[in-house]
């Protein structure tokens, strides 16, 4: 098992109640990741979409509906990031797609 080094956010979010998935993913996807690859410490960035197949429920009553996965080489790096500008602009961007946005700030160990 292998320690990354550096600072990972998790993002699990809900999309807004008047949206389809669709929607969702075109308005993250498509809009909102152009603004979030502006923070210039962040190191990588991966969007994570649910799909309708194997879901114990239906998408529209899962808790979340994506993830995101964003990395920095610090946690002082990131900090600079969510506190720029751009961060903020990202941030308050979010809001207007999101019904629910819960960050989880992890280490990552590489298992296989």
């Amino acid at each position: 098992m292998k320690e990354e080094s550096g600072i990972k956010c998790i993002a699990l979010l809900r999309a807004k109640d008047n949206m389809t998935l669709n929607e969702f993913k075109t308005r993250w996807v498509d809009e909102h990741c152009a603004l979030t690859l502006k923070m210039p410490n962040l190191k990588g960035y991966r969007v994570n979409i649910a799909i309708s197949e194997f879901q114990d429920m239906p998408l529209e009553n899962l808790p979340y509906h994506g993830t995101a996965e964003l990395w920095w080489d610090s946690l002082e790096d990131m900090k600079s990031d969510f506190s720029s500008q751009e961060g903020r602009l990202a941030g308050e961007d979010a809001d207007f797609f999101c019904e629910i946005r819960v960050h989880i700030y992890t280490t990552e160990y590489i298992i296989k």
